[in-house]
């Protein structure tokens, strides 16, 4: 039965050496190219709209590639002097413009034109393999792709199987290299077919299922429909029927619907071999003469020859000699025509099988004998092991070349990047030159900054140090000193007052213990921080008239005594800062307790954190530190408009 040779018409978009292609154009191109698949009425329209649009966008070049798409469209519904006119006339644009992808697309097309013109196929094969060459030495890898298949048909056509597996291997070995998608899925197919032939049925079955999802992919509906009839045709002979048949009304509608003859009666050959071995020969009978009348009409003689083959196997199945013998009357003249040894040993067989039905035992030998002969010498030409071989030898021939391939790289690579490798040393000697230089230069100011913001704190530690003595010596004079004297004087009368003296001497005490206090706060010792900030803010209500509240947690009093003593310094700060600088009318100090530590939060409603900066940095400075020495985070709210926001967090210590 009928197989689907690879005869695919690639093209790749082009881009045009005289002007860039704009994208709208680009879009057109690959339109006209899938319509050329199928869609006649759909390839002129999109093709006179993309030559228009190249006309009027001055890209040059344009017209020779739809004229080639259309060319390749009358090849695959078998109009030959049409395919010829265009392609012709692709091959005068492109010469035109000097597109030499389209130049060499076009010639090898009209070469293949002139092999399967009967009287030219030498003068033809020896023309696509001078093209061939030229490829390879240009580095055109997709044309060389398209000639290593279109030759490999050639040598198929020719009885030369091995010959043609080896173009196929090398195609498929190139395809992979340079990821040509569209030729992997068509060497793939390709090699199946022999693999069939060879009556490995298995593994043409793997081959076509790899091929198909590569050919969906592409979007390339008929090489997808070639490969989906091969698949149908490994199924039935490995005895798959069912999952056949499911195959061939999908392939039969496609070829049906997009005028393909060629596919539409391998379509109805196959299913016709389909129902031979499902012993339904009618129905066979019915899509086999379909076949012959459709291939008569379009002259396909390869394929009509097959198609009498089939017709024979029928008519001998039903057990009508006579019918089968005309039949292979019919096969055989096709045969002469064609020259093909695989059918010539299908008609010996045929042969064979009607001088057995008519118990012409001594002419059924020999005729048994022949096909035997024919059919030993063409295993012998290529078979499963050839073909393993073969692909070992390409597998280990592609490592080499890649190999080689990239020492080649590595040698141009080295060669020409010496001068680069060092403009970039050199680059990258600067950038460190000039980084080190800035990062010195950042560190100097860095540092001197630092220096001046010690010197700074230095000052106004002194000056704090100076007033705080000043403020002591005063209250010791003023206060104490000037207490003592009145004491002194009150005591030196006879008639001073016990009662009188003992009130002096007490408020001298309270005055001490009140300047103690401020030099160090040993009260949180005795009555703890909770009582002593409630001293703190009660004194500052009462004195200095500004609304106090305060919120304080009790699990304070477990912190450390040193912990205690500099949040008590921070709430003294706060309050001194407020008092002396904010304006303030009422301020809030709270500590509330968290999984892991404590939020210390001071807020006042004065003038605000700017309007403050110039008089509280000392203080801020202050609580700054002593927020690091409780390992704490601190936080003011600049944001306000009115008022003084302070939160510091703190972990337990």
């Amino acid at each position: 039965m009928k197989k689907l040779k690879s005869l695919f018409l690639s093209l790749m978009l082009i881009n045009y050496g005289f002007a860039q292609v704009p994208p709208q154009i680009k879009t057109l191109l690959k339109e006209v190219k899938e319509a050329s698949y199928y869609d006649s009425a759909k390839l002129y329209t999109a093709g006179e709209s993309t030559i228009k649009k190249a006309t009027a966008s001055n890209v040059k070049g344009v017209e020779a590639e739809v004229h080639l798409y259309y060319g390749n469209y009358f090849v695959y519904t078998r109009n030959l002097k049409k395919a010829q006119f265009y392609f012709e006339k692709s091959l005068a644009e492109a010469k035109k413009y000097n597109v030499a992808n389209i130049k060499m697309l076009a010639q090898i097309r009209l070469s293949f034109l002139k092999y399967e013109n009967e009287s030219s196929k030498d003068e033809a094969e020896k023309e696509l393999l001078s093209l061939l060459d030229s490829t390879k030495k240009n580095n055109d890898y997709e044309n060389t792709a398209e000639l290593l298949n279109l030759i490999g048909i050639i040598k198929e056509d020719k009885n030369q199987s091995k010959e043609a597996a080896k173009l196929y291997l090398e195609g498929s070995n190139l395809a992979e290299t340079h990821n040509l998608n569209y030729y992997i899925a068509v060497f793939q197919n390709n090699l199946g077919l022999i693999k069939y032939y060879s009556e490995d049925y298995k593994g043409a079955l793997t081959d076509f299922q790899k091929a198909l999802p590569i050919a969906e992919k592409e979007n390339n509906k008929r090489l997808a429909s070639h490969i989906q009839m091969n698949l149908c045709l490994a199924n039935i002979s490995n005895k798959n029927e069912t999952e056949a048949h499911k195959m061939f009304e999908k392939a039969i509608e496609y070829s049906k619907t997009n005028n393909l003859p060629i596919e539409l009666a391998s379509s109805y050959i196959n299913l016709g071999s389909a129902y031979i071995n499902s012993n339904k020969s009618n129905e066979a009978l019915v899509y086999i003469d379909s076949a012959i009348a459709l291939l008569q009409k379009h002259n396909l003689v390869d394929e009509l020859t097959k198609a009498y083959i089939g017709k024979v196997e029928i008519f001998i199945k039903l057990k009508n000699i006579t019918k089968a013998e005309d039949a292979l009357v019919n096969a055989e003249k096709l045969v002469k025509k064609t020259g093909n040894l695989r059918d010539l040993s299908s008609c010996y067989l045929m042969q064979y099988q009607i001088k057995l039905a008519n118990n012409n035992y001594k002419e059924a030998l020999s005729n048994y004998l022949i096909y035997s002969k024919l059919k030993d010498s063409l295993q012998n030409q290529i078979d499963n092991k050839v073909i393993q071989e073969l692909q070992l030898s390409y597998k280990i021939q592609k490592k080499e070349n890649e190999l080689e391939k990239e020492r080649s790289k590595s040698l141009s690579l080295e060669a020409s990047n010496q001068e680069e490798r060092f403009l970039k040393w050199l680059a990258i000697g600067s950038g460190l030159f000039f980084l080190t230089v800035i990062l010195a230069i950042s560190f100097l100011i860095y540092n001197r900054k630092i220096r001046e913001k010690q010197d700074e704190f230095s000052k106004q530690l002194i000056q704090s140090i100076e007033e705080e003595r000043h403020r002591i010596a005063r209250d010791l004079h003023d206060d104490i000193g000037q207490s003592l004297s009145i004491l002194k004087s009150k005591t030196s009368k006879e008639n001073s007052d016990k009662l009188e003296i003992k009130e002096e001497l007490e408020r001298i005490i309270e005055q001490t213990r009140e300047i103690s206090n401020n030099l160090y706060p040993s009260h949180l010792e005795k009555i703890g921080l909770v009582r002593s900030i409630a001293g703190l803010i009660e004194n500052i209500q009462s004195s200095v008239g500004i609304e106090c509240s305060f919120n304080i947690a009790p699990d304070v009093e477990n912190l450390s005594s040193s912990t205690k003593t500099h949040l008590f310094r921070i709430i003294q700060e706060c309050t001194n800062n407020t008092i002396k600088h904010a304006n303030a009318s009422a301020l809030k100090v709270s500590i509330d307790s968290k999984k892991d530590g404590f939020i210390y939060t001071y807020i006042d409603n004065g003038q605000g954190t700017n309007k403050q900066k110039s008089n509280i940095g000392l203080g801020l400075n202050s609580i700054r530190e002593r927020a690091k020495i409780l390992n704490g985070s601190l936080q003011i709210d600049d944001k306000l408009a009115k008022g003084f926001k302070l939160i510091i967090e703190f972990k337990n210590s």
